[in-house]
């Protein structure tokens, strides 16, 4: 094993200990919070939490997840690189478990969102495509069920239904449940073979219905009382350890409540398995089929099979980056030099504002990070598109390439006036195609 090989499995090491001790805080704070907000004395009084509290207890583990989530995709970036170079099964495994991390920390950050902001959970409504939703969740959970000796496999009812919703939302819903159904699945004893986890999809009168079946899941008859219990909390002194699957089919039989839509489940006496099924209402239309199919900013389907992520780019554009993490703006910095791209970087929205606002400037996009001193991205944005900066900056296409990737982040961003948006770790496919795509939006490139 080579040094640097050795040196990203031990940072992975770091990263896991570190989550563990997250994992460990939120689970108090979440009990604490549970606890009806009062508490005895010995003289019998009641001490009341305030509500300052519960929101110092939110925010002190939306800060640490951001703390945590940082030097991991910078792990994770690094390690996409050397995979790109080296194509290794240790990379991709370490990879693989980072994802995993991340998406343990989202699912608990989701379900501490939904329960402080049911009432007012931010919501963008746009037409998306339910065959673009799928397949892109389908890309970013095929690794997971690999693992466990599953394809997943989709059934789609055609290429022209649009959903009018919001696709963080949905993409949520159809990831959590997916993600509950393989957690399911034991990595102790992993079956010979391969077998198909099938999902397909119907819609009709304005009802979504999503059907899944996985052979390997067993069946639990338990199974809803249990996922009301993650609901409600996590884990305390008087509960089990509630299972991981619980957790993410809570994320996604909370949101479902908002489009009267519910999940249910039963064994399956095709598969052996269980079979999953998800329904809820929302407006649908039919659209005109084409090869570009937006949704949820960032999504495409192209004649032509993609190139490698790092290969040059047939073209050079000028790119302001937005980073204050010096890790995450090395990273962009290689990166986008390999691709035969000139960055030009700034650590705050102010300094973008002031380097938008020269008389001399010609950038072709900005990537804005979210989290920044003096100010952020949403704000830097914001003041871009009402032209605090002169008319260029009402126009240029803004890029969000942000940790800031639970829900309804996305739908903030999109109100912001930014035009993409890019979860990090950034998959260096995803960053070449929407620099592609603003080259083709610019220049009116089929």
């Amino acid at each position: 094993m080579s040094p640097l090989l050795l040196i990203t499995l031990v940072s992975a090491l770091l990263f896991i200990g570190l989550l563990v001790a997250v994992i460990i805080l939120w689970s108090q704070l979440r009990t604490a919070r549970s606890d009806l907000s009062v508490q005895p004395r010995d003289d019998d009084r009641p001490i009341i939490v305030s509500e300052a509290s519960r929101v110092g207890s939110d925010a002190m583990f939306a800060t640490l997840s951001h703390e945590l989530r940082t030097p991991l995709n910078g792990l994770l970036g690094i390690a996409q690189m050397l995979n790109q170079e080296r194509n290794d099964d240790d990379l991709e495994a370490i990879e693989g478990c980072a994802r995993h991390m991340l998406s343990v920390i989202t699912a608990m950050l989701n379900h501490s969102k939904i329960q402080s902001e049911w009432e007012d959970l931010p919501e963008y409504r746009e037409w998306v495509s339910p065959f673009e939703l799928m397949e892109q969740i389908k890309r970013h959970l095929s690794f997971r069920a690999g693992l466990r000796g599953l394809s997943i496999q989709l059934e789609h009812q055609d290429r022209v239904t649009r959903l009018r919703g919001d696709y963080d939302h949905l993409k949520n819903i159809v990831e959590n449940a997916i993600l509950g159904s393989l957690e399911c699945v034991s990595l102790v004893n992993i079956p010979s073979g391969t077998k198909p986890l099938t999902i397909s999809w119907e819609c009709s009168d304005g009802e979504m219905r999503i059907r899944m079946r996985n052979p390997y899941e067993n069946y639990s008859e338990d199974r809803r009382k249990n996922i009301r219990t993650a609901g409600g909390l996590t884990t305390g002194e008087n509960h089990s350890r509630i299972k991981m699957e619980y957790l993410y089919w809570a994320v996604s039989s909370l949101l479902l409540e908002k489009y009267r839509g519910a999940m249910f489940s039963r064994p399956d006496e095709v598969s052996g398995g269980v079979e999953t099924l998800i329904s809820f209402e929302m407006e649908s239309m039919k659209a005109s089929p084409t090869e570009k199919m937006p949704i949820g900013g960032l999504s495409f389907e192209t004649k032509t099979k993609p190139l490698k992520a790092v290969k040059q780019l047939p073209m050079s554009l000028s790119i302001l980056v937005a980073e204050d993490d010096p890790i995450a703006r090395s990273l962009m910095s290689t990166v986008l030099k390999n691709m035969g791209q000139e960055a030009t970087f700034a650590t705050n929205g102010r300094e973008v504002l002031d380097l938008v606002s020269q008389s001399n400037s010609s950038y072709d996009m900005i990537l804005m990070d979210i989290d920044m001193p003096i100010m952020d991205g949403v704000s830097a944005a914001i003041a871009l598109r009402n032209g605090e900066s002169g008319e260029f900056g009402t126009k240029v296409p803004i890029v969000a390439v942000t940790a800031f990737n639970t829900l309804s982040d996305e739908s903030k961003f999109k109100r912001a006036g930014m035009n993409y948006f890019l979860p990090k770790p950034v998959k260096l496919r995803n960053l070449r195609e929407v620099i592609l795509e603003v080259v083709r939006q610019d220049k009116n490139i089929s």
